[in-house]
């Protein structure tokens, strides 16, 4: 059985999908915004590295990344962190 990991995904995402990255954004924790979680857009300026996703100047550790959305919608979530 193949894990889906957070990196399959966003490579997923990023080959087959690359001319609708802007559809695309990952909810990720953030302690410093109101609420606790921050939403980032993907799209061109993305860089899915070894343990992180590089959004313009931001690194974001996937252990930090709760979901990713497609227009809006949860495709893929930790369930740790949202519920169904």
């Amino acid at each position: 059985m193949r894990v889906n990991t957070i990196r399959n995904e966003l490579n997923k995402i990023y080959w087959s999908n690359s001319s609708e990255l802007s559809r695309y954004s990952v909810l990720v924790i953030d302690r410093l915004c109101e609420g606790g979680l921050r939403e980032y857009r993907l799209g061109s300026n993305i860089k899915i590295l070894n343990g992180m996703l590089v959004i313009d100047d931001t690194v974001i550790p996937f252990h930090r990344i709760v979901a990713i959305l497609r227009d809006g919608e949860v495709i893929w979530r930790r369930d740790v962190y949202l519920k169904k």
